[in-house]
């Protein structure tokens, strides 16, 4: 497998529909709304603790953030000569432990980890906000029901919380909301290969076939996370031979989206796309799945026709990638355990 190094710019993609921000001591969202994303506002500039945070403290919940990006803001300018922010910063952080035996009951959880603990910072507003996706959003997007894997999620989200208001305590906390998830929630491909003994000949040789075709169509492979790489000498993953991430990105489309006029920072929640691919122990199959982009579409506010032509044009385009290469779309992809 070719290394991924770090890249400064990401592909996100953002949404429509609607878009509220739920007091902090309200008890009861209405019928029909649904928390989609918590919001920390911090007063000032919180750029450095925020980093400071995820650099010092992050590892003592057992988070770590394999592909991390501050500043990207700064980058914006220097490539487009002009900012609308004093912050923006993606950490994709994942909880390497604690999520791995939930991969073994519902692999689909890996959509949504790594995912972004998202800072933002506008020039003119004295604030700083915090964010991420909130677990229910996950499984609605997700169509998660089993029990024990949304208590193991709810419980990684929590210890996320937990360390940001301990460094943030005076932070106002609120929601975004949504009434309705997108009618096709999820990507969903089948790879089937010659099964030889050695394993990672074919893994190796895919994984650089899905980085280059990316790539060669004018995407940025950000970041990469293997879920079977024993950090503590235990497998804890015992059904799968193999589980990688890769962190899908777009330079133009993140800042046609979050740092140029009518930009909407708040919906880089989302970034970076996360595509997961495992090989169940002894299948010759490789699964792949992904979060539509319009998911994003139903989530937030976005009314620009420019960028949801752009978000829409994308959805298309990832699919015909994928397909390019060899890989079956397919309506779903149920994981049953096998018998060890």
């Amino acid at each position: 497998m070719k290394k991924i190094f770090g890249i400064t710019l990401f592909f996100v993609v953002c949404s429509m529909e609607i878009f509220a921000v739920e007091p902090a001591n309200k008890s009861k969202i209405d019928d029909g709304i649904k928390k989609s994303v918590v919001v920390y506002t911090v007063k000032g500039n919180a750029e450095e603790k925020y980093n400071a945070m995820m650099n010092e403290q992050l590892k003592s919940i057992g988070y770590i953030a394999p592909d991390p990006r501050s500043g990207v803001h700064r980058v914006y300018k220097k490539k487009y000569g002009k900012t609308t922010l004093d912050g923006l910063s993606f950490m994709t952080i994942v909880d390497k432990k604690g999520i791995k035996p939930l991969l073994n009951i519902d692999p689909s959880i890996a959509a949504f980890s790594p995912f972004n603990l998202l800072m933002y910072k506008h020039k003119d507003k004295n604030e700083t906000v915090i964010s991420h996706l909130t677990s229910d959003a996950v499984f609605d997007m997700l169509g998660t029901s089993n029990q024990e894997v949304k208590d193991g999620y709810k419980k990684s989200i929590e210890k996320i919380d937990a360390l940001v208001m301990k460094n943030f305590p005076d932070a106002e906390i609120s929601y975004k909301t949504y009434h309705h998830r997108a009618k096709d929630t999820m990507m969903n491909f089948e790879y089937t290969f010659k099964r030889s003994e050695n394993l990672m000949d074919f893994v190796d040789e895919i994984q650089e076939k899905v980085e280059d075709t990316f790539e060669e169509k004018g995407y940025i492979m950000a970041g990469f996370f293997n879920f079977k790489e024993t950090f503590d000498g235990s497998n804890l993953l015992p059904q799968m031979d193999e589980f990688w991430t890769f962190s899908l990105c777009h330079f133009k489309y993140s800042y046609a989206f979050f740092d140029n006029e009518g930009a909407r920072p708040d919906v880089a929640v989302f970034a970076p796309c996360t595509i997961y691919m495992y090989i169940q122990k002894g299948s010759n199959k490789l699964v792949v799945g992904m979060p539509r982009l319009q998911n994003w579409l139903s989530m937030f506010d976005i009314k620009d026709k420019a960028r949801i032509a752009y978000n829409q044009k994308l959805d298309k385009e990832i699919v015909e990638i994928f397909k390019e290469m060899g890989f079956k779309e397919v309506e779903s992809t149920p994981f049953n355990p096998v018998k060890l």
